[in-house]
């Protein structure tokens, strides 16, 4: 294994003198026979030369539409992290936490379902540029569909999973994403331009929630608006709204045009006159073999390395679950807020998290340089993921305001609201008042404020004080984009210069199961368990994590070609 380092790093720093200039680039084919041995990719008689500048420049231009569509993807993503609960309450009054575990994991359902597929037809179309025009159409259908779901009555909860579907299947294109990345840069560029993606994807992980807290903000204060202006009374709003006819405008149905959109605009990008694709790897791989004058074959991937990296990126993304499932239900019981409150204090936190996000992304290239990269994974990765999810864990001896629903019935709504107002501390009492009759789904039919009666743990445990809050996701927040992108990039080296779309396709759909059980994991154990037990099994499965990591250490490395 010292041997592997040794040679992964000498390769490292010879690999900028492929890097020589021509007037003439010579016709590229890649194959592999069954034996591994990569095949004569350069005609005999002409220079080895991996690139001329005009070819590196339209490379990096190809890089930046892949960048573009990262950022597309996870803007579609997140945009709706924060309403989904509150839209869903809005669709059904009755509707239930375990459900919304259900809607968000529809989406890398979709997403682990279609990886592999996705994987598979790119290397054996030879061009991934068809998979990526049919996943963008499909993430335009699933987005105009949320965005229109008031149309389907008592069918739309329904319709929203298969919406989150579908966008689930058109998030896949994440697999070819990785795939063109590792055949589209040298072994030296390829953690930077894996932490430029991951950055990408941070940053639409960053515009998302602001968007999503930006139309909240703008839907509240255009409501306050109209109810100053309008002699209606608010009854017979409700009703309209009851009807459910007519494609409706809030900030709910807002994300899913803006999302549709951005998605028109990135369809266009693949069009052939503006990308074209440069599968790089393996005509360096060819050329460092004729440097040796050797044939050289490629061996059989340390599987062993892999499924820990596997298992590791499983854990990272299920921590990931933690905040897109539970944040803004959280702080709805923990800390008695509204869903304008909530969807807005966690949509500007989240906002704020992918800004330090980008940045982090940013910093692992050169920490990398600096470092041995698998250090980097542990200590700056790993570590403070597991000391986040302790920090989250309950210390404190204030406890959850308790609902207080002593009847139900519509008629004796304004004066069991009356009993419990001077208990309740609400920053905007009228519109407090306003969005829980609109929004009675607390408890089935309970409209006030606070923890659910049926989640018992809160009468026995305390609530996350918001500066633990604030400190535990900062410190997880410098630790997920490292251990993210870290973890991308190990399974693409350990891989080696070979046709990697099945194998992304692998690393994908093992981050999409786990986004899959993660949201209904959490959202069952957080409901039935309460935070104790949510952040107790994720501080230790964070653990179990450092501890296959360690013991993998000296394994994750580079593939090595070997002389036949």
């Amino acid at each position: 294994m010292p041997a592997q380092v040794a040679a992964a790093e000498e390769f490292d720093e010879n690999s900028d003198a492929l890097f020589r200039p021509s007037r003439d680039s010579p016709v590229v084919s890649t194959s592999e026979n069954r034996d591994g041995e990569i095949s004569q990719m350069i005609p005999e008689g002409q220079p080895e030369v991996l690139e001329t500048a005009s070819e590196r420049r339209a490379r990096r231009h190809s890089h930046w539409i892949i960048y573009i569509t990262a950022f597309v993807m996870s803007i579609g993503f997140s945009i709706v992290l924060t309403g989904v609960w509150p839209y869903l309450q809005r669709l059904d009054a009755g509707v239930s936490k375990e459900f919304l575990g259900w809607a968000i994991a529809a989406n890398p359902l979709g997403q682990m379902v279609a990886s592999p597929l996705l994987g598979l037809w790119g290397n054996k179309a030879g061009s991934n540029r068809g998979a990526f025009l049919t996943t963008i159409l499909l993430f335009i259908v699933g987005n105009i569909l949320y965005a229109i779901l008031s149309l389907f009555g008592t069918a739309a909860r329904g319709v929203m999973i298969f919406s989150r579907f579908l966008v689930g299947i058109s998030s896949a294109n994440i697999a070819i994403i990785r795939s063109y990345i590792a055949s589209s840069t040298t072994l030296k560029e390829r953690t930077t331009a894996v932490a430029l993606t991951s950055a990408a994807q941070g940053l639409g992980f960053i515009i998302g929630p602001a968007i999503q807290a930006a139309l909240a903000v703008a839907f509240s204060h255009e409501k306050t608006s109209e109810n100053k202006t309008s002699s209606v009374p608010e009854i017979l709003e409700d009703e309209a709204e009851d009807a459910g006819l007519g494609i409706e405008w809030n900030m709910y149905t807002a994300t899913g045009w803006v999302a549709t959109f951005l998605g028109a605009l990135n369809f266009f990008l693949f069009m052939p006159c503006i990308f074209k694709e440069y599968p790089i790897a393996a005509k360096e791989a060819q050329l460092k073999r004729d440097a040796a004058k050797e044939d050289k074959k490629l061996p059989k991937p340390d599987y062993l390395a892999l499924v820990g990296v596997l298992v590791s990126f499983f854990i990272i993304l299920f921590i990931y679950v933690l905040i897109e499932t539970l944040l803004v239900p959280m702080c709805i019981d923990l800390y008695a807020w509204t869903d304008e409150q909530a969807i807005t204090v966690v949509g500007v936190g989240l906002s704020i998290a992918g800004a330090v996000s980008v940045i982090m992304f940013t910093l692992t290239s050169v920490l990398t340089r600096k470092f041995d990269e698998r250090k980097v994974f542990i200590f700056v990765g790993l570590v403070p993921l597991t000391i986040a999810m302790l920090i989250h864990f309950p210390m404190g001896n204030t406890y959850p305001k308790m609902q207080n629903c002593t009847s139900h019935d519509s008629a004796s709504e304004l004066g069991s609201l009356t009993t419990v107002l001077p208990n309740m501390n609400f920053t905007e009492p009228n519109s407090s008042l306003s969005r829980q009759r609109r929004h009675s789904a607390r408890d089935d039919t309970c409209t006030d404020l606070g923890c659910p009666q049926k989640q018992e743990w809160c009468l026995y445990t305390p609530i996350v004080e918001m500066p633990q809050m604030v400190v535990a996701d900062t410190v997880a927040v410098i630790g997920y984009p490292v251990a993210f992108t870290l973890s991308s990039s190990f399974f693409s080296k350990l891989l080696g210069p070979k046709p990697q779309g099945v194998w992304m396709g692998i690393l994908t759909s093992t981050g999409s199961f786990s986004r899959v059980t993660g949201p209904i994991f959490v959202s069952y154990m957080y409901t039935a368990l309460g935070t104790r037990w949510t952040f107790g099994i994720l501080f230790v499965v964070m653990s179990l994590t450092l501890v296959i990591i360690s013991l993998l250490f000296r394994r994750l490395v580079p593939m090595k070609l070997v002389a036949t």
